[in-house]
C-alpha cells in the first residue's frame, strides 16, 4: 500500500517556496510558545537523540505550538494507517555540541584518507556547528522550529523506505537525489529506486503544502520560522532560541 496516491503529493521536489502571507505570519507569532509534541493525532514523537543517551536531551519532544499543529495537519493527509515519526525537533545547545562532534566523528570513520579540513566541512553538511553564526542568527532546532522527521505505519512504528536512515551523512541522503533516473551502481534496484523516490515526494510536498522548507542535503529536515525557513521563502526569521522557554517548561512538567 502506498503512503499516499494524491496527485498534489506526487509531483517531483522543488525547492521553490511561496512566501506566507501576513494572516500566516501573524499566526506563527501567536502561537510561539513551546509545547510538547505528544503521541496523537498521527505524530509519534521518537525522540532519537534522548533514546540513544545524547547530552542535553529531555524526553519530552519540545516545538513551537504552530509548528505542532502543522504537523497535525500534515499528517491528517496520509493514507489511513500512516503517521510521522518524529525523530527530533527542539534541541538544547549542548544537544547540538554533542550532535555535531558525533557527525565529526562518523565522516572521520568513513573517510580516513581526509584531512580534517574536509571532515569538517563534510560535517557541517549534516549538523550545525553550536558556534556557527556566520549561518544561522539562531541555530534551527535551538529555535523549537525545525522538525526531523519520516512516514512511518502507525501501527508498528516501522519507518517507510526512504532510501537512507535518519542522519545518515552520505550523498544520498540529499532530498531530491531519487529524482534521476535510476542508477544501479548506487545499489537500489530500479523498483526500489521509484518506491523511495515515491517516499520521498509525498513527504517533501506534504510538507511543503503545510508551509515548511526542507534542507536539501536531508530529506528528513524541515524548518517552519527558523532562519533556514527565512532563507527559503525570502522572509525574516520568527522564531529565536528557546533555550530558556524550553528550560522553563521542563522545570515545571
Amino acid at each position: 500500500m502506498k503512503i499516499s496516491a494524491a496527485a498534489d503529493l506526487l509531483t517531483a521536489i522543488d525547492f521553490s517556496y511561496a512566501a506566507p502571507d501576513a494572516a500566516t505570519l501573524a499566526r506563527m507569532r501567536e502561537q510561539s510558545a513551546p509545547c510538547a509534541l505528544l503521541r496523537a493525532d498521527g505524530l509519534l514523537p521518537e525522540n532519537s537523540y534522548h533514546r540513544a543517551g545524547r547530552k542535553g536531551c529531555a524526553e519530552p519532544m519540545l516545538a513551537r505550538e504552530f509548528v505542532a499543529s502543522r504537523l497535525r495537519e500534515a499528517a491528517a493527509r496520509l493514507a489511513p494507517g500512516y503517521g510521522l515519526q518524529l525523530f527530533d525537533a527542539y534541541r538544547s545547545r549542548e544537544t547540538q555540541a554533542d550532535l555535531f562532534q558525533m557527525v565529526l566523528a562518523d565522516v572521520a570513520a568513513a573517510h580516513p584518507d581526509w584531512d580534517a579540513e574536509a571532515v569538517e566541512r563534510q560535517a557541517r553538511m549534516f549538523a550545525a556547528h553550536p558556534d556557527d553564526t556566520a549561518r544561522f542568527a539562531v541555530l534551527p532546532h535551538n529555535s523549537g522550529g525545525a522538525i526531523d522527521l519520516a512516514i512511518c505505519r502507525l501501527d508498528t512504528g516501522e519507518m517507510c523506505d526512504f532510501g537512507t536512515g535518519f542522519d545518515a551523512a552520505e550523498p544520498a541522503s540529499r532530498s531530491d537525489f531519487f529524482e534521476a533516473e535510476p542508477d544501479p551502481t548506487h545499489g537500489f534496484s530500479s523498483e526500489r529506486w521509484l518506491k523511495v523516490r515515491h517516499n520521498r515526494r509525498v513527504l517533501f510536498n506534504l510538507m511543503k503544502q503545510a508551509g515548511f522548507s526542507n534542507y536539501h542535503e536531508e530529506w528528513w529536515h524541515y524548518d517552519l520560522g527558523d532562519c533556514l525557513w527565512a532563507q527559503a521563502v525570502g522572509r525574516d526569521w520568527i522564531y529565536p532560541s528557546m533555550e530558556a522557554e524550553a528550560a522553563a517548561l521542563l522545570k515545571h512538567a
